[in-house]
């Protein structure tokens, strides 16, 4: 068993040092093996777990995961937690289970000791076991070489090197998360050591650790060129200029860049056997000129007057403000102000921007909202008192923080990490009761989102739904956007936004001369050179973006301002030092808002170099810091900064520094379900030139934003992954199908099917014709439906036994197609035959999904012949089946019976249950159903005397009808006319 113990692979790190075990007090003499009796765990390399000396012998990878995760973590674990972790893929009872299997054969292998098992935690004691790693952090602020010394040969390799866990993805999210910092830790002792080393005389050894601190990180220049004046201190003058050119073809190899100034001027000192240059101070960089963000506000006291007082009046009902205007007109600032203005007051804000190269991102700015919020340091007290349904919505979109998962996991339902269907609009009201929560304060809050052109159609639906819902929510929400960059469904979005009923709206212009002399005027005080107002106003026309920048450069020119603020924005850029024109570089590539670690790792610069260049960039206006969150955050004082760094970088870099962040986000901790997360993968990869790599990202993605309902961004991955060369063909025909056909457009619904019924197997055609006849049902071709319903059909009942459950649902749908011909006996007999044959298969037999469809076809069909009695008890028996497992049938199912109440006169319950089937189609993303549902509501509403109400649903379901079909300029009447289904 000896094999087991050492194949392992983690990373561990606790934001810090390790704590518990020893971490503080650990004595000098655990620093080597002398624990002749004990728990010795060892992570730093091969996983290695001693008891009293002697390997342990388990049966199971995941008992020395167990202990990998308690050593490394230095806490209990809840063991729903470890459960959790471990058995993602089993339900509650069969993890439970596994897990309580896992320590009974643990606890026996310790001879009973160490492990600390109770009924709700699990927990090592502290007494007599040691973990390396705890070890290393301790020993590491030590200073003597000697201590040094024995902490650096406790890091044997990469962290737990080889141990991994496939059925357990959270796990490796786990050991991904603490990857880096252990890294760190190592990378700090080594320092250490060589600094150590030398200034005791040993430069041989300052030279080893110098070795393996390079080796761990090549990329890192302040330890090369430490390396390199080592190696030449020590008299070895070829092996420091061997190792200057092994810099520098790393740089050009993992970064397409050359070393650093201060590197190469080493070199030549050594080349030229001039020793090391002159350890005084360096020259003192000159002074930068003021950020441009720094000069005052101007003309904007109106607009901004217009916006706060808006806010002031949400402190019982929410308001809607909207801030529009082209490109460098100064909404962003704005919105700047506006915040400052809140936080000032004593409220709480949270700003996000929409970003051109993540439009297809569903959710995308609605998340970064809600990890704004959640990553405050107040969010679990914010978070407890919301409902446990909205948390289990909450955590479909963002994953939520370990601290509010262990304040609220007794609170949260079984169902919160399962993949039953989400309501959408269950998650749209989770999405607007907890930004009310994040946001709630003495004052109102504020909920703002910048450049929504560029926001996805999921994001634009839930900011106008809670733009219409925000009674009893006392915040501002703040849009802005440009309308030259709107498409169609942004106009459509932008009309109904500025139309709500309170919703102030403001349109910001370009400055006058008034104001661009205020401008100047200020400038000069602020020390900057004295520009002509004049030459200014004919240069710029007034934008106040060209204004600052040609202010902050101190020079105008004659040119036309469009190519003039390119140029001023190159010139401001071309300032920087290297290192931060390197640091700024990756943050171009990444393409947003931007953490440390991540624009660390893509740049290939050391942490302390990428901090520095960072606080150059802020401190030149260039890069803003963003409020706290989970690890420091930055963005682009303006997005064309971002393209100008962008374009300077030629093709080859990109897309080295592309494939970096590509590689980083995947390796990078987060839920595995993050909305963004895998379209941000496929962006890198396609704009590296990975295509193979770029296409899987996006057929995994295609499948998220699908269970989130988003099909519209889902579609649009589908058939990226397609354009990529994705060999997933007919799957992802089929997904694209079944999308298209939510959406209504089955001209291309068809299309899709029938490329994939073109290249699928025998044994899954059977699904696509079944696909393809809903679609004919859709349009009222009941002939073409039923000859795809026939094949279907004799292809599963040549397969047996084995596609009872396939068969099943093809009956039904046969039953349906014979009841909408008006043929009620064919339909009573093929629903019953369905249930019968889904009763043959055992692993059916009794399941709610195999039975909820007939049920509700033998409802339509009793309704039809008069028997409301009967069609009611088979219309309930399958909504009780359906509402846990199909959404869609479940829509259907309330929807007839809201037609049988209506038959029997009972209006009221008819128009719950339209109401609530009508909730249930807006979650699906369904048009065609939507429109139908909509069209019914207007009937019920008009035969109870409620003319308004009914006008407004007719309304709705004429525009929807419209868009339902997908062949331009041909009207296809039988789609308006879908009353059951």
């Amino acid at each position: 068993m000896k094999d087991a113990c050492h194949s392992g692979r983690m990373v561990g790190h606790r934001s810090g040092n390790v704590t518990g075990y020893a971490a503080e007090r650990v004595p000098l003499r655990l620093m080597t093996r002398e624990m002749p009796h004990g728990l010795e765990i060892r992570v730093l390399g091969p996983l290695e777990v001693l008891v009293d000396g002697a390997p342990l012998e388990v049966d199971t990878r995941k008992a020395l995961a167990i202990l990998a995760l308690l050593g490394v973590d230095g806490r209990p674990f809840a063991r729903d937690e470890l459960a959790a972790l471990l058995w993602p893929e089993a339900d509650d009872e069969s993890a439970r289970g596994a897990l309580r299997r896992t320590l009974s054969v643990l606890r026996a292998a310790l001879g009973d000791r160490w492990l600390r098992v109770d009924r709700v935690s699990v927990a090592l004691e502290p007494a007599g076991t040691w973990i390396d790693l705890a070890a290393l952090e301790a020993a590491g602020r030590a200073l003597d070489a000697a201590t040094l010394r024995g902490a650096a040969e406790l890091a044997r390799g990469s962290f737990l090197a080889g141990f991994t866990l496939r059925d357990s993805p959270d796990f490796d999210d786990w050991r991904a998360t603490r990857a880096s910092a252990v890294e760190r830790s190592i990378a700090d002792v080594l320092d250490r050591l060589a600094a150590a080393a030398e200034a005791e005389g040993d430069v041989a050894a300052a030279v080893e650790a110098a070795s393996r601190r390079v080796d761990l990180d090549p990329l890192d220049e302040p330890a090369q060129r430490r390396l390199m004046a080592l190696l030449a201190r020590s008299g070895d003058r070829g092996g420091a200029i061997r190792r200057y050119r092994a810099c520098v073809a790393v740089l050009e190899r993992e970064l397409g860049v050359a070393p650093l100034a201060e590197t190469t001027e080493l070199y030549e000192a050594i080349r030229d056997a001039r020793g090391e240059p002159a350890r005084g101070l360096p020259a003192a960089e000159p002074s930068p000129p003021p950020a441009p963000g720094r000069l005052p506000h101007v003309g904007r006291d109106a607009e901004l007057a217009s916006v706060l007082r808006a806010h002031a009046s949400a402190t019982a009902d929410g308001r809607v403000a909207v801030v529009t205007g082209e490109a460098g007109i100064g909404k962003s600032r704005l919105v700047e102000a506006v915040a400052d203005a809140v936080v000032d007051a004593g409220g709480r804000s949270l700003v996000v921007r929409a970003f051109a190269s993540e439009a297809g991102i569903a959710y995308g700015p609605i998340v970064e909202l809600l990890r704004m919020g959640l990553a405050r340091p107040d969010a679990a007290a914010r978070l407890r008192g919301l409902p446990a349904a909205t948390l289990v919505e909450l955590a479909r979109l963002v994953p939520l923080p370990d601290d509010v998962v262990r304040d609220l996991a007794p609170r949260l339902p079984a169902e919160a990490a399962g993949d039953l269907p989400a309501a959408r609009s269950r998650l749209l009201e989770a999405v607007g009761t907890a930004l009310a929560a994040m946001t709630a304060g003495p004052v109102p809050g504020l909920v703002a989102v910048e450049d929504l052109q560029w926001a996805d159609d999921a994001s634009r639906e839930a900011l106008a739904w809670l733009a219409r819902r925000l009674a009893g929510r006392p915040l501002l929400l703040l849009l802005a956007w440009r309308p030259e960059d709107l498409d169609e469904l942004g106009t459509s979005f932008a009309s109904t936004i500025e139309a709500l009923p309170g919703a102030t709206a403001v349109t910001l212009h370009r400055l006058d001369r008034p104001e661009v002399e205020r401008l100047v005027a200020a400038a000069v005080s602020a020390g900057l050179p004295r520009l002509g107002v004049d030459a200014l106003l004919a240069e710029s026309e007034g934008l106040p973006l060209y204004l600052v920048e040609a202010l902050a450069a101190g020079t105008s020119s004659a040119e036309g301002p469009a190519r003039n603020v390119r140029t001023l924005l190159r010139e401001r850029l071309a300032t920087v030092s290297e290192t931060a024109a390197q640091v700024l570089s990756a943050a171009a590539v990444i393409g947003r808002s931007f953490h440390l670690q991540l624009v660390r790792g893509t740049s290939g610069r050391s942490e302390d170099e990428t901090i520095t260049a960072l606080e150059e960039l802020v401190r030149r206006g260039i890069v803003r810091e963003l409020e706290a969150s989970p690890e420091a955050a930055f963005d682009f004082a303006h997005a064309k900064l971002r393209d100008a760094a962008y374009e300077a970088m030629s093709l080859a870099r990109r897309r080295l520094l592309h494939r970096r962040t590509a590689d980083l986000l995947r390796s990078e901790g987060g839920s595995r379900d993050d909305p963004g997360r895998l379209v941000q993968i496929a962006t890198h990869e396609r704009a590296a030139g990975r295509d193979d790599e770029a296409a899987e990202a996006y057929r995994q993605a295609g499948f998220r934003a699908r269970a989130l309902y988003a099909n519209r961004e889902a579609g649009i991955h589908f058939e990226t992954a397609l354009a990529l060369g994705h060999p997933d063909v007919a799957g992802l025909q089929l997904a694209l199908g079944e999308v298209r056909t939510a959406l209504g457009d089955y001209a291309g619904a068809l299309a899709a099917l029938e490329a994939s019924a073109a290249v699928t197997s025998d044994a899954a055609l059977p699904t696509v014709e079944l696909r393809l006849a809903r679609v004919q049902v859709r349009r009222g071709d009941l002939a073409t439906a039923d000859s795809h319903l026939a094949a279907a059909e004799e292809l599963l009942t040549a397969t047996g036994p084995d596609g009872a459950a396939r068969l099943a649902s093809v009956l039904a749908e046969r039953a349906l197609v014979a009841h909408r011909s008006g043929d009620t006996t064919a339909a009573a007999r093929l629903a019953n035959r369905a249930l019968a044959v889904a009763a043959t298969d055992r692993g059916t037999e009794g399941h709610p999904d195999a039975v909820a469809r007939p049920l509700q076809i033998l409802g339509l069909v009793a309704m039809a012949r008069g028997d409301l009695d009967g069609a009611r008890e088979h219309l309930r028996r399958a909504l009780r089946a359906a509402e846990a497992t199909d959404l869609s049938v479940a829509v259907a199912t309330r929807h007839a019976l809201a037609l049988v109440e209506a038959r029997s006169g009972e209006l009221g319950p008819a128009i719950d249950l339209a109401t609530a089937a009508l909730d249930d189609g807006r979650r699906l993303g369904d048009r065609h159903v939507e429109a139908a549902l909509e069209n019914t509501l207007a009937d019920l509403f008009h035969e109870a005397g409620r003319r308004d109400e009914s006008m407004a649903h007719l309304k709705r379901a004429v525009a929807i009808f419209a868009e339902v079909g997908g062949r331009a300029g041909e009207l296809e009447p039988e789609i308006w006319k879908l009353v059951e289904w």
